[in-house]
């Protein structure tokens, strides 16, 4: 959608550092306001990358902030 719009996609992560406190990142991933319709896929694909790679460092760097442990999928009585 943001290529076809031709606007930037931006990401974003909070980590959780204890307490009351938490480490926000805002980051560009990818800015299509000057891609070409011909360039579109390729760029996406350069931009679905470039999120991975940022979530693979997040992850890492704070491995334990991406679990959830609610019951997610707990039957309703």
């Amino acid at each position: 959608m943001a290529a076809m719009l031709r606007r930037p996609v931006f990401f974003m992560t909070g980590l959780y550092l204890g307490g009351n406190r938490y480490q926000i990142h805002f980051e560009q991933l990818a800015d299509f306001s000057i891609t070409s319709r011909a360039e579109r896929d390729a760029a996406i694909a350069a931009a679905q990358q470039h999120y991975v790679e940022r979530l693979n460092h997040f992850c890492r760097l704070a491995p334990y902030n991406w679990f959830n442990f609610f019951d997610f999928w707990q039957k309703k009585s």
